[in-house]
């Protein structure tokens, strides 16, 4: 019978060994990245910085899955509890166009047409409006593929944080 308890008891740990995503976080299990949607919509620098604070970054989709994953996410998202925002069915990601109108980095500074996921939606990622020297930051919604908006608009945004490196404190005597 002790056998079986201790089988349990090392079920029941398993669930547990996951538990290192922060609070609200969603992870993607293909990709052990974290997400949370905040719905405190704040301007893009703003959002950056707070997802820095939380110890993650903007969320940056370097594949068609990441995307279709944080895609899914805002699908999910509890229209109602957005605050402040201008215009919200746009969430932020960490994709810019901040130091040259024609290119798009995102967070971590590279190109994101040489690195990443760059799918824009009908009309998006041209960089610029009527004024070029005015910079565009990217975001996504439910439906589309990545959006340009103005910085300085308020919107809902998603952080990311990568647990892949995160250790665990684990300890094998517990089992």
């Amino acid at each position: 019978m002790r056998g079986r308890v201790t089988i349990v008891t090392f079920f029941m740990a398993l669930p547990c060994i996951r538990c290192d995503a922060p609070d609200g976080y969603i992870v993607d299990k293909t990709t052990d990245i974290g997400y949370r949607i905040f719905y405190q919509s704040q301007t893009w620098p703003a959002a950056r910085d707070k997802c820095e604070d939380d110890g993650a970054k903007l969320a940056v989709p370097k594949t068609l899955e990441e995307f279709l994953f944080m895609q899914k996410l805002v699908r999910g998202m509890h229209y109602p509890s957005i605050v402040d925002s201008e215009y919200q069915v746009v969430v932020w990601l960490g994709i810019n166009n901040l130091d040259d109108y024609r290119v798009w980095r995102n967070i971590d500074g590279e190109n994101i047409n040489e690195t990443g996921f760059h799918e824009w939606a009908s009309g998006n990622g041209e960089g610029y409006s009527d004024a070029p020297e005015e910079p565009h930051c990217a975001g996504l919604d439910a439906v589309h593929w990545l959006r340009d908006f103005w910085c300085h608009r308020r919107q809902p945004y998603l952080c990311q944080i990568n647990l892949k490196n995160k250790s665990m404190d684990f300890n094998n005597d517990s089992l």
